[in-house]
Order: structure tokens, then C-alpha cells, then sequence
């Protein structure tokens, strides 16, 4: 038989700790569900948990235990519900208290100190009782649940149902005032979905709740009967550890038929966020983040291939993973879905496979798991792998494109010179760090970029000279030092040679074309 809920309720600490450890309740059949040191808490924890026993303090801050059980009492035959029993502790033993206590329906009225043989015959016997009484009435609530599971699935399929026929299934009670809330849990995120540690943690999380489950071939659709978001949350957070991804989404509280049509919809439609918000407990509509623009055509990914094609190249892994962080920034902040994110990666790698090998027909352009590619992307269920997974196969292309080719060392020195240009650079230099020999390293540069060693980084430099001038309020003697050139005279001259200016000059041009711009 499954254990009973139990809910100690006394003002007093020690008497709450003693009495759990009192008595060895799961041998009893009962388990600890909460507890409550005043009256009005009490009776909310009572509307929330649905505790089969409560052991109830006969004076408490707020309201007293008898009309705590007054109170409970109302609220159980107004929404037909079967009422939880109550056994009352008192340091009073005036009869007026206990026949108070008993008329009102509490199972037994006991003297504080409590006598521990007393407590246990009477919680044996409340057992005894709530389990017949609770077996007289499983046939009827398994003829209402399919009931109500057919007529839940109905609701969430936006289906009419006659409300008058809603009212016989007590899930429906107060069916207006009543609040409702939709969780999904989403199979194809949760990789032990189907496990029986799933199922039992999935009925523990919940148990305290008043809700219902649909379960399809791909996902669970929970239903809680409450108003109390937070401990939802808090369960659905504990629930969230079943996976190493999110796989549940969470719609809004709404009231009656409506609230939970609503709140469905709204859970439903943020599965496509599970794919992107892999790293959260669930997914709300209070945590996504607002959604760019769609991807509109493929000139935006062709041009993400050219800059991918140049870095790969030029063996310029430093841009390379530049570009990838910008094309990562782009892909999360788009409103396209995860499939069509997926036809993405997959399109740009197959492009950027294509369009090396066109290029370079004598090189094996290889991906490392070509044949992989569409079934490895099409799997995967969130973001962060599929990019992780994109990176990977980026790094397996430069590193096969420039693998022992006869222009790789040219490659990496090109490399390295772009990312080191503000150094002391000299073809010496480099032809120690890539073994080789200098007049060699000369030759095979000039025949590879048709300039001179020094040539081309002169013109690197000014290149990025004028980016500065144009784009800082750097002194021209800053500009010259952060560009390679500890002589700013000599600055002035190469500048001069490659642009027909001086610094100053062309400062001054930039800004006449600015302020033309602005007329």
C-alpha cells in the first residue's frame, strides 16, 4: 500500500522534532509531507498538500486547532473533496476541548506529554481506517480518471466540452475560481525518459501536488491544480536534474477551461526554445530572450563561407575562431527553428567542403567524418553541442587543408605575421620559429603573395595604420608605435610611399568626407 502523507502542525520546535522521531512512521505506513507552527499556515499547507493524517496542536498563534479543523472542514465539502483526519495534542484535558475536536470529525484527542504506545495504537488504527476507506473508492476514481483524462485531452486539443459534465469529476471543482498550470516533459531532450528511476523520481516530485498527467508517444503533459507558482518551480528545478538538458517548459497559471488551454499553448510553443536554453532547469516565457530576425536567404551564409574559406587558407586560426564567435552571436540571437538552424551548419559545411575542393582540386579537403555529417546534426537536441560539433569539423579542415602541403609553412608564416605584425619582424627571425632556411623562406614568400617580405608587411601595416586613423583618437606617433614603427619619422615616409599622404593629411581627408557626409 502506498504511504500515507503526514503533517505535524505545533507552535513548539522540539515537539514537531520530537514527534518525528517518536515513532518509525514508514514502518507505520505514513511519510513526512511538511509541518506548520501556526494555524493559518497550517490550513494552507493542508489546501496544498492534501496530508492523509495531520497531527494538530490544540492552541496555536493565529487560529486554534479547532478551528483549523473547522476551517479545513468547510473548505473540503464546499470543493467535495475527501477530508484529511486529524489526531489533536493538547495540554488540556478539559472534556469541552475534546468534544469540540471530535464532533468536528478528529480521530483522537491525546494529552501532551504523549504517551508513545498510545500514539502508535491510534496511528495504526487512522491507517486502517484511510486504507479501507480509500480502497472502497479506487474502483469509482479509476472509472472518473480515464473520465478526466479524456476529457483533459480534449481541453488541451482546443476541443468543446460541456461544462455540466465537467462539474461531476472533482478535478473540475470550482472549475472557474480554480487555477490551473501546464508543464511539459519533452522525451526526445531527456535520454531516460523511459527509465523506472524516472517514473518513481517523477511521482515523488509531485506527489504533493493536486494534478494529472497525459502522457503521447513524445512527451508527458502535467496539469497542477493550484495557484502556488513557486513550488512548481521549485519542483519542476528538482525534476530537471533527471537530464543533463532541458526537456521541460512551463506555461502561465490561467484560471478554469481557458487558464489551462492557455497555459498548453503557451508550454507547447516553448519547446523550440528547449534546443537553444540547454543549460536551464526549464524554459518560461520570463527567461527567453527576445528573438532576432530570420535568416532571409543564403547570400548571408555565403559570405560567412568566404570569410571561413580565407581563414582556412591562410592557416589564421586566430580569425577563424573571430569568425566563429561572431557566426555563433548571429546564429543565438535569430528566430529561426532548431531545424532549420541544423540545415545551417549543414549547408555551410558541405558549401565550404565544395567550394575548397573546386578551388584546390589537387588537396584532400576532408572534413574528418564527411559521410557523418547530416545524421550527426539532424540528432542533436541542443545548440551548444551542434556548434561545438561545427567548430570541430572547421578545425578538422584547416588543419587537413595545410597539412603537409608545399605552401603550409608559407600559410602559417602568413599566420603569423598578421597576428604579430606590431613586432620586430624580420625574415631571419622567422625562418628560425618554422625551421628553414631565410633566403628560402624569401623566395617562396614573394612567389606565394607576389611581394616582397618586406613590402607586404609595410603595406599590412599601413593598412592598419589608417584603420586606426580612421577609427581612434590616437596620436599619430601612438599609431605608428602600435603598428610596427618605433621611428614615427620613418612612419611618415612608408605611409607616404603607399598612400600619397601624409598621416596628417589623410586624417584631415577622412574628416572633410565626414562632414560632407553630414551636409
Amino acid at each position: 500500500m502506498e504511504l500515507l502523507k503526514l503533517l505535524i502542525a505545533d507552535d513548539e520546535e522540539n515537539i514537531r522534532n520530537g514527534l518525528k522521531c517518536i515513532l518509525d512512521w514508514q514502518a507505520l505506513g505514513y511519510k513526512f509531507c511538511g509541518e506548520a507552527s501556526n494555524g493559518k499556515d497550517t490550513i494552507n499547507q493542508i489546501i496544498d498538500l492534501k496530508p492523509d493524517l495531520v497531527i494538530l496542536d490544540i492552541k496555536m498563534p493565529g487560529l486554534t486547532g479547532i478551528e483549523v479543523i473547522s476551517q479545513t472542514k468547510s473548505y473540503f465539502q464546499k470543493h467535495n473533496m475527501d477530508m484529511p483526519a486529524f489526531l489533536i495534542l493538547s495540554g488540556y484535558s478539559e472534556f469541552e476541548y475534546a468534544q469540540k475536536t471530535i464532533n468536528l470529525g478528529a480521530k483522537a484527542y491525546l494529552l501532551k506529554p504523549v504517551d508513545e504506545d498510545q500514539l502508535q495504537e491510534k496511528v495504526l488504527s487512522i491507517a486502517k481506517e484511510i486504507n479501507e476507506h480509500k480502497i472502497m473508492t479506487d474502483s469509482y476514481k479509476n472509472t472518473e480518471l480515464i473520465s478526466l483524462r479524456d476529457y483533459l485531452l480534449r481541453i488541451v486539443q482546443n476541443e468543446e466540452v460541456n461544462p455540466d459534465e465537467l462539474a461531476k469529476i472533482s478535478f473540475f471543482d470550482n472549475l472557474q475560481e480554480s487555477f490551473y498550470q501546464v508543464a511539459i516533459f519533452f522525451k526526445n531532450y531527456c535520454p531516460d525518459y523511459d527509465s523506472k528511476e524516472f517514473k518513481l523520481s517523477f511521482e515523488n516530485y509531485f506527489s504533493f501536488f493536486n494534478y494529472q498527467t497525459l502522457k503521447t508517444n513524445d512527451k508527458i503533459i502535467i496539469i497542477f491544480k493550484t495557484n502556488n507558482e513557486p513550488a512548481i518551480k521549485n519542483c519542476l528545478e528538482r525534476a530537471s536534474k533527471l537530464s543533463n538538458k532541458t526537456f521541460i517548459s512551463l506555461g502561465k497559471s490561467g484560471q478554469g477551461i481557458e487558464g489551462i488551454k492557455a497555459s498548453y499553448k503557451e508550454a507547447l510553443d516553448l519547446e523550440r526554445y528547449l534546443f537553444f536554453m540547454s543549460d536551464y532547469p526549464y524554459i518560461s516565457t520570463d527567461i527567453i530572450p527576445e528573438s532576432g530576425d530570420s535568416i532571409q536567404n543564403k547570400e548571408s551564409l555565403d559570405k560567412i563561407i568566404n570569410n571561413l574559406i580565407f581563414c582556412i587558407e591562410t592557416y589564421d586560426k586566430k580569425q577563424l575562431e573571430a569568425k566563429e564567435m561572431e557566426f555563433d552571436s548571429y546564429l543565438s540571437s535569430i528566430k529561426d527553428s532548431s531545424k532549420d538552424i541544423k540545415k545551417y551548419f549543414i549547408y555551410l559545411i558541405i558549401e565550404l567542403r565544395n567550394k575548397l575542393s573546386s578551388k584546390y582540386p589537387e588537396r584532400d579537403i576532408s572534413d574528418g567524418e564527411s559521410y557523418e555529417i547530416v545524421p550527426k546534426f539532424l540528432e542533436m537536441t541542443s545548440y551548444k553541442d551542434s556548434f561545438q560539433y561545427f567548430k570541430m569539423i572547421l578545425n578538422n579542415f584547416i588543419e587537413n587543408f595545410n597539412f603537409n602541403t608545399s605552401d603550409s609553412v608559407i600559410v602559417k608564416v602568413i599566420a603569423y605575421i598578421k597576428s604579430n605584425y606590431s613586432e620586430d619582424l624580420k625574415l631571419e627571425t622567422l625562418g628560425d620559429m618554422f625551421n628553414c632556411n631565410s633566403a628560402y623562406l624569401g623566395k617562396k614568400f614573394k612567389k606565394y603573395t607576389g611581394l616582397q617580405f618586406n613590402t607586404y608587411l609595410d603595406n599590412l601595416r599601413i593598412e592598419e595604420a589608417k584603420n586606426k586613423i580612421q577609427n581612434t583618437d590616437l596620436k599619430i606617433y601612438q599609431i605608428s608605435k602600435l603598428v610596427g614603427y618605433a621611428n614615427t619619422d620613418y612612419f611618415f615616409m612608408k605611409f607616404k610611399k603607399n598612400t600619397g599622404y601624409t598621416p596628417k593629411e589623410y586624417k584631415k581627408i577622412l574628416e572633410n568626407q565626414s562632414q560632407n557626409d553630414e551636409n
